[in-house]
């Protein structure tokens, strides 16, 4: 590895690390405010979001299952990113996804095994299409990214809103919720009482699929070379519309294969606020994990610990609001954006550390002369 490409995994390792270090130290303040140890509050929100306990009491396994949509929404925001796509698009497709999933569960009847994959594929392959639209648009004729997934994002919102509180909502329920979906459609899972299955098996899957195809691939390497430089890419050959609608549709299928998982493996059904924030907190993921699958697996897990812990190791054993979590996990996002910050402090570090090198094997050199 050259020095440049070590210097660049380094930067990727040490930045969000330090980003969440200074989260964590700057909310500590704020529990100590609050008249709270610092260090038993960690300790209880730790222990809630990622220990395990006797009795099958597993707050590990809780976090993982909520770790999966996170996941998928982040390498959904990973693809669309790499290939150039500002794509805000997550929320809209993760709400298609699961909308797919809450009808195509009780509507269509197929053998065990055979209905869940059917409808991972036709979730996956609408909410693509959805994201495809945008990429159409911005290739097309011209329109930001930003505002058409934002725009989609409402439209699939209101269009799954609508759709349970009449065409799909279940008899006689008070409340607008979907019919339960059959139990041919739903995902297996590992332990009695837990929600934890094959979902976050195909999470995990997809995330090496992901990294395979980006940075091992052909179509891949034009992906990225596409969102990296667009007029260097062109001059090498590679059609950076296709490449950027390619790009969209990828993103948009596995934003709702994060939907369909949510609804065959943990609710079974959705209602009208079922898809609120997880999209968007998908894109939160990517970026604190350097837009990059790796980063993204390991993220996606210290957010939805860090969400459990506050919720039950803080609001409930401290009294302490579970808003806290989330505002360290604001607080990380806001330092991984200062990514320059860091990149100047480890390089002054670098500096300072090859300097003492070339100053000791001086010395060194010096002694042996003499000798």
């Amino acid at each position: 590895m050259d020095a440049y490409r070590r210097y660049n995994v380094i930067n990727q390792i040490l930045v969000p690390i330090l980003a969440i270090i200074t989260g964590l130290g700057l909310a500590a303040g704020l529990v100590y405010l609050a008249g709270v140890n610092p260090i038993e509050a960690y300790k209880e929100l730790f222990q809630a979001g990622f220990g395990c306990k006797g009795g099958g009491n597993c707050a590990l396994l809780t976090t993982l299952e909520r770790a999966t949509p996170l996941m998928l929404t982040g390498l959904s925001a990973v693809v669309a990113f790499r290939s150039g796509m500002f794509s805000l698009g997550q929320e809209g497709q993760f709400a298609i996804g699961a909308l797919i999933a809450a009808w195509l569960g009780y509507a269509v009847k197929l053998p065990p095994i055979i209905h869940p994959i059917f409808i991972m594929l036709v979730g996956m392959g609408a909410a693509g299409f959805y994201g495809w639209i945008a990429g159409v648009l911005k290739v097309k004729l011209g329109v930001s990214e930003v505002i058409s997934t934002i725009v989609l994002n409402e439209i699939a919102i209101l269009f799954s809103v609508y759709m349970v509180n009449y065409p799909l909502r279940a008899d006689r329920s008070t409340t607008a919720f979907s019919p339960v979906i059959d139990e041919s459609a739903k995902l297996a899972t590992f332990l009695p009482g837990s929600k934890w299955g094959m979902g976050f098996v195909i999470a995990v899957t997809v995330t090496l699929i992901v990294y395979i195809y980006l940075w091992r691939t052909t179509r891949g390497f034009e992906q990225r070379m596409s969102g990296q430089s667009g007029l260097f890419s062109a001059f090498g050959g590679i059609r950076n519309d296709r490449a950027a609608m390619r790009g969209m549709f990828l993103s948009g299928a596995i934003a709702g294969l994060a939907g369909v998982i949510e609804v065959l493996g943990v609710h079974y059904r959705i209602n009208q606020e079922f898809s609120i924030g997880l999209g968007f907190t998908g894109l939160s993921v990517a970026i604190l994990g350097q837009v990059h699958p790796l980063g993204v697996f390991l993220v996606s897990i210290l957010f939805a610990g860090v969400s459990l812990g506050a919720q039950i190791g803080l609001q409930f054993a401290l009294n302490i609001p579970r808003e806290l979590g989330g505002t360290i996990i604001a607080l990380m996002i806001l330092f991984v954006s200062a990514e320059k910050f860091y990149q100047d402090k480890i390089a002054t570090v670098r500096r300072w550390i090859d300097h003492r090198r070339g100053r000791k094997s001086a010395v060194e050199m010096a002694v042996e002369e003499s000798n």
